[in-house]
This record gives structure tokens, C-alpha cells and sequence, in this order.
């Protein structure tokens, strides 16, 4: 799996269609979207602030009674990493990593139903406990280490929904916000995240990022909310 290692916060703006670029908004009553590259979430002491999947200023017009709906749909990608070192007779060393995707929309900057949606969310943690003895004879010494990474990657999708609306050109965005912990039971807090080299993996760590994406925007006439 190739993933874009981008240092920092990625904005993105949608690609669209061409046939959307020639079409007035106020007689649209659908609007689609989407976009290739990846995006990196959050990474490594990097600040997790909210980053724009798309953002159409005008997307289309609903009538006097009209709502939104907005499937987005897109792929996520998670990595956890753990790194454990235990010495003999010492105990449990143990530590844990999370990574994981939140996604909302934005109609009118009013956050539409149901608001914040986890796309993607993994807990990993390991221990490690080291308790060998032997003879009067004998003497052990030194350390235990265990390394653990996980690199995964899924699409997910789900439909948001605002409505009724106003009969006017509405702007619809769709965020997302990425958050990563790591934790260690020799400090009882939480940590920086590790890195480390794995197999073929130079660069195992604790990161979260976003891939291939798309939003399918319609006007609803018949709806309910439960």
C-alpha cells in the first residue's frame, strides 16, 4: 500500500465533473465530487485540527421544503505501532497506541444529522512480562523487547441529512479530524508516539490518513426524522 507520508495538515478542494462546472446551481438536484490523493490526518507531534474533504460554495438549491442528504464515502487508513521492554522478574511493561477518523458535514455551516461519524477507529496494546530463573549457577541479565505494527486500510460510507431548508443556493463541507494516543504503563500517562523499524516497514508509528474519496449530494423531498 502506498501512502502519501505528507508532513503537516493537507487541504483539499473537490474535482468535479465537467458537465457540474457548466450547470448553475440553482437547477441542480444532485452534485457529485471526489478526489485521489491522500491525505494525511494526523501524524507524529503533529496538531489534529479539523482538515476540508470538500467544500462547494454552491452545491445546489432546494425548493420550499426540501433537505439535503450527503453520502460521503471514502478510504481510511490506520496505523498503530508499540514498542515494550521488560527486564526479568519486574513485572508487566505494557503500552498501548490509538488512531482514529472522525467525519462530519456541513450544510450552511450548521453540522448536519448525525453529526460527528467515527469512520474508523483501532485500540492496540501489548504487555510484556519477562520471569525467567535458573540455578544458583547461573546469572541472567539484560532485557526483553517487544515491537508491534499495524497497517490497515478500508472504505466506509454513510449519508448525513439536513432539512427543511431555506429555497436558496446551499454551501455544503465535508470535514475531517484525525487523533492518535499512545499510552505507557512505566509512566502511567500518556506518551509521545514511538517510532521504529519493522520487517520491511522503516517507519513504523502511530499515525491516521485518508485516501480515495467522494460525496454524492441530492435534494430530498419526502423525508423524516426519527
Amino acid at each position: 500500500m502506498k501512502l502519501a507520508n505528507v508532513v503537516g495538515i493537507a487541504l483539499i478542494w473537490a474535482v468535479m465533473a465537467t458537465t457540474a462546472h457548466a450547470q448553475n446551481a440553482a437547477s441542480n438536484k444532485a452534485f457529485f465530487a471526489s478526489a485521489t490523493d491522500e491525505l494525511l490526518v494526523v501524524d507524529v507531534n503533529v496538531n489534529n485540527s479539523p482538515v476540508t474533504l470538500f467544500n462547494i460554495p454552491a452545491a445546489l438549491k432546494t425548493s420550499s421544503t426540501g433537505g439535503v442528504s450527503v453520502i460521503l464515502s471514502m478510504e481510511c487508513a490506520l496505523w498503530t505501532f508499540n514498542t515494550v521492554t521488560a527486564t526479568n522478574t519486574s513485572g508487566k511493561s505494557s503500552s498501548s497506541s490509538r488512531a482514529t477518523i472522525t467525519v462530519w458535514v456541513e450544510i450552511d455551516n450548521v453540522v448536519a444529522a448525525p453529526e460527528e461519524v467515527v469512520y474508523c477507529d483501532r485500540a492496540q496494546a501489548v504487555g510484556l512480562a519477562v520471569n525467567l530463573s535458573c540455578t544458583p549457577l547461573c546469572t541472567i541479565t539484560g532485557t526483553v523487547t517487544l515491537d508491534l505494527f499495524q497497517e490497515t486500510k478500508n472504505a466506509n460510507s454513510f449519508t448525513f441529512f439536513e432539512g427543511p431548508l431555506a429555497p436558496t443556493i446551499h454551501q455544503v463541507v465535508a470535514k475531517a479530524r484525525g487523533d492518535i494516543l499512545c499510552w505507557s504503563s512505566t509512566t502511567g500517562t500518556a506518551i509521545p508516539c514511538p517510532t521504529g523499524s519493522v520487517a520491511n516497514w522503516t517507519n513504523a508509528q502511530t499515525k491516521a490518513l485518508i485516501g480515495k474519496r467522494s460525496m454524492l449530494v441530492e435534494e430530498q423531498q419526502n423525508f423524516g426524522i426519527q
